[in-house]
């Protein structure tokens, strides 16, 4: 009770819905549920891209979490790789061009390859990899930033810069460690 003085519309930014839970005898960090062993940290919406996002739960504590996007992988240039945009074999004809259309939002698109590995047993959600090259390293980072963790085909997509140099190369092929570890 002392607590909901000292903070105005109930504590927390929670108002009527949190009162309502208190009232029932949940406390914050507590779970819910007879035997406290439901949730113990809401729900919310986290922002995927202009008119799309999905359902989180938020941090314990009421800290703020980095959207997963912001992360960068890789050290910044022009070129970005996406990985888990697609599945082995699910490669059509159409998809480099898909891709370089749609990526123009955040700049010039230079050029656009896909590669397939093939090996047997190499994990499907990093067996095609997509390489989309930027006239401008700020362009790239703004793609980055922005399709990092968007969802596309029901995939998560993962985005990280990718060495130019290997690029230019045509060097595409998984190196280990290349995206750090988990990747």
């Amino acid at each position: 009770q002392q607590q909901q003085q000292q903070q105005p519309g109930g504590g927390k930014g929670m108002g009527l819905a949190q009162k309502l839970l208190e009232k029932m005898g949940w406390r914050e960090g507590q779970g819910l549920g007879r035997h406290r062993q439901g949730m113990s940290t809401p729900l919310v919406a986290q922002k995927t891209a202009s008119n799309a996002g999905v359902i989180v739960n938020a941090d314990q504590g009421g800290e703020q979490r980095a959207r997963l996007g912001s992360a960068f992988v890789g050290v910044p240039c022009r070129v970005v790789v996406l990985r888990n945009m697609v599945g082995p074999g699910e490669v059509d004809e159409d998809l480099e061009e898909e891709v370089g259309t749609e990526l123009t939002k955040y700049g010039t698109v230079t050029d656009v390859m896909i590669f397939e590995v093939t090996t047997p047993g190499y994990p499907p959600e990093e067996a095609v990899r997509i390489f989309v090259q930027f006239d401008r390293t700020e362009a790239a980072t703004r793609a980055l930033v922005d399709i990092q963790g968007r969802f596309f085909g029901g995939r998560q997509v993962r985005a990280a810069f990718f060495s130019e140099e290997r690029f230019e190369k045509q060097q595409l092929a998984p190196q280990a460690g290349e995206f750090g570890e988990g990747s």
